[in-house]
């Protein structure tokens, strides 16, 4: 308590909505979780992009963890949903992939977590909910 009077660390704060990038993200309400999931997006897109761009016969170490996200995935969906598992393959693999990227920025100092958030983890649930009963 102490420490939060003098100006010491809010462990609480990253939890405030506030606005971020200044005016132009105030007039869209563009909040820090935003921002953190652009990033959480365009570090999977790179890891994606940059690790597939050499198709190398023998694997660099981004191309190895492209392609062991890729098998490792759509190996269970095969796996526990059968061959009709492979039309809920892309679904499956983004929001993987999503998840894991937003939660390995969480782990860096002075950045967030934006699953942490009940908003998106509710609406990601939702998103799957709606596609299985439709597809199903």
């Amino acid at each position: 308590m102490a420490a939060e009077a003098s100006g010491g660390i809010d462990a609480l704060g990253q939890f405030q909505l506030s606005t971020h990038l200044g005016p132009i993200g105030a007039s869209v309400n563009f909040t820090y979780a935003n921002t953190m999931m652009l990033v959480a997006s365009v570090l999977t897109l790179g890891l994606l992009i940059i690790g597939m761009r050499p198709r190398a016969m023998v694997p660099g170490r981004l191309q190895a963890a492209a392609e062991l996200g890729y098998e490792t995935i759509m190996s269970m969906c095969v796996e526990s949903i059968g061959e009709e598992g492979k039309k809920y393959f892309p679904l499956v693999f983004t929001l993987f992939m999503f998840i894991l990227v937003a939660n390995m920025v969480g782990i860096v100092p002075y950045t967030f977590t934006v699953t942490s958030h009940i908003i998106i983890t509710a609406s990601m649930a939702v998103l799957v909910f709606l596609t299985v009963i439709v597809y199903g």
